[in-house]
């Protein structure tokens, strides 16, 4: 499956629906990122204040399935503690490492 790429872009207040995609070194702000089951990539992203919304079937007895979700989670949870500001203190959304989820339709 090709993927389309996006690089360098800025999106805010979207909904954006990463299945499919590339995205390089973009920025998400006030977001709602839709997931489903295909692949994607995402590397050097930044991601402040995005709703996520993952459809995903985790196949019973498939190790990979839960490694994709688990990996997913991590980067979501990486994301939301860059973007924790301290008190009085405005975050700047820092990228994360890169993931690309490989899910079989």
């Amino acid at each position: 499956m090709l993927l389309t790429k996006h690089e360098n872009e800025t999106f805010v207040n979207q909904t954006v629906y990463i299945s499919g995609q590339a995205f390089i070194n973009c920025t998400f702000t006030a977001c709602t990122l839709v997931l489903r089951e295909t692949i994607y990539h995402l590397e050097r992203c930044a991601f402040e204040r995005c709703n996520w919304h993952v459809d995903w079937v985790l196949m019973w007895g498939s190790p990979e399935s839960i490694r994709e979700i688990k990996a997913l989670v991590s980067m979501i949870e990486s994301a939301q503690a860059q973007t924790v500001p301290p008190e009085g203190a405005t975050p700047a959304p820092a990228p994360i490492p890169a993931i690309t989820g490989n899910v079989a339709p």
